[in-house]
C-alpha cells in the first residue's frame, strides 16, 4: 500500500481517547478531502491539537496517508497517518461567524438524507462516515449522573519539551433524540450518543466554575439544545463505530439561521440575511 498526500478539511474533532498502544491521548479527526470525499485520519495525538500551533476546525490540512487495511468493519474512510508529515495550509475558514458561509459552501454537499441512508451506504460499500440534517429534534439528555470533574493542572512532558495537558477520561454520557427524514413513514425516532469534543470539554471544564451538577446541566442544556435550536441550524456528524456496524455523532455543525440555502437554475449559491 503506497502513501500518498490529500488536502483535507478538519471538520471533526472528537474528544481524546487514551491509547495504551501508543502510550498517548489520541483524537479522533474527519474532513473532506479537496476531491469531496469524507476522510478519517487516524492515528493524530493529542498534542497536534493544543498549544500555539495547534489543528483547529475547518483548518485545510496537508498530510501524507495511507488506506488502512487492517480495520474489523473496513471502513471505506479510514486513513493512516504520518502524523509528522501534517502541515496546516490554510487558516482562513476557522473565524466563529465571518465564514459560516464559505464553509457551508463545501460542507453543505456532504449531506444525507437519513440515518436510514447511511445503513444502506455502509451496507453497500462500508460508508462509515456522513452528515444529516434532523427532521426534529426532540430531546438532549444524559444517561447517567453528572459529575464535577475537578480542574486539572496535570500535563505530560513531551520529547520535544513541550506540554500537553493529560485528559480526564470521561463516560459518553450524552444524548440526542431526534427524528430524520427516514423517520416519517415509521413514526420512530433515533436516540443516538454524543462524542463531540466542544460537548465533552464544556462538561469538563465547567464544573469546577459552577460546582453544581444542577447549574452544570443547565448550562450544557442552554447552548447544545436550546441555543442551538434557536440560534443555529443543527447538523450531526455521524461515524461509524469501528467494533460495531453502530453510527455515532461524532460531531456538531451549526451554521447560524441566516446562512440560507437558495438554489437558482440548478446552482446552489449563498445568501446572507439579516
Amino acid at each position: 500500500m503506497t502513501w500518498e498526500r490529500k488536502k483535507v478539511l478538519v471538520v471533526v474533532k472528537a474528544y481524546p481517547e487514551k491509547s495504551t498502544k501508543y502510550n498517548n491521548h489520541l483524537v479522533c479527526t474527519a474532513g473532506i478531502t479537496d476531491e469531496g470525499d469524507w476522510i478519517r485520519l487516524y492515528p493524530i495525538t493529542v498534542n497536534r491539537f493544543v498549544g500555539e500551533k495547534k489543528i483547529k476546525k475547518f483548518y485545510w490540512i496537508d498530510v501524507e496517508c495511507q488506506k488502512a487495511t487492517n480495520e474489523k468493519l473496513k471502513r471505506k474512510e479510514s486513513y493512516r497517518v504520518r502524523e509528522d508529515s501534517i502541515r496546516i495550509i490554510d487558516t482562513s475558514l476557522t473565524d466563529p461567524k465571518a465564514n459560516w458561509t464559505e464553509r457551508h459552501k463545501i460542507i453543505q454537499q456532504h449531506i444525507s438524507k437519513s440515518i436510514e441512508s447511511l445503513y444502506e451506504a455502509y451496507r453497500d460499500d462500508k460508508t462509515s462516515l456522513g452528515m444529516i440534517k434532523p427532521k426534529e429534534i426532540l430531546e438532549f439528555y444524559h444517561n447517567n449522573e453528572l459529575k464535577i470533574y475537578p480542574k486539572s493542572n496535570n500535563y505530560q512532558e513531551m520529547f520535544d519539551g513541550s506540554r500537553i495537558p493529560i485528559f480526564e477520561k470521561i463516560p459518553h454520557i450524552f444524548k440526542y433524540k431526534f427524528k430524520c427524514e427516514g423517520c416519517q413513514e415509521t413514526k420512530k425516532s433515533h436516540d443516538i450518543q454524543c462524542e463531540d469534543w466542544e460537548l465533552m470539554e464544556s462538561y469538563r471544564r465547567w464544573g469546577p466554575r459552577y460546582q453544581s451538577t444542577e447549574i452544570l446541566w443547565q448550562k450544557l442544556y442552554q447552548k447544545y439544545y436550546e441555543n442551538m435550536l434557536r440560534r443555529h441550524d443543527l447538523y450531526f456528524i455521524m461515524g461509524m463505530y469501528s467494533q460495531y456496524p453502530t453510527w455515532m455523532i461524532i460531531g456538531l455543525y451549526y451554521p447560524l439561521k441566516n446562512v440560507t440555502e437558495i438554489k437558482n437554475n440548478g446552482n446552489v449559491t449563498l445568501n446572507r440575511w439579516m
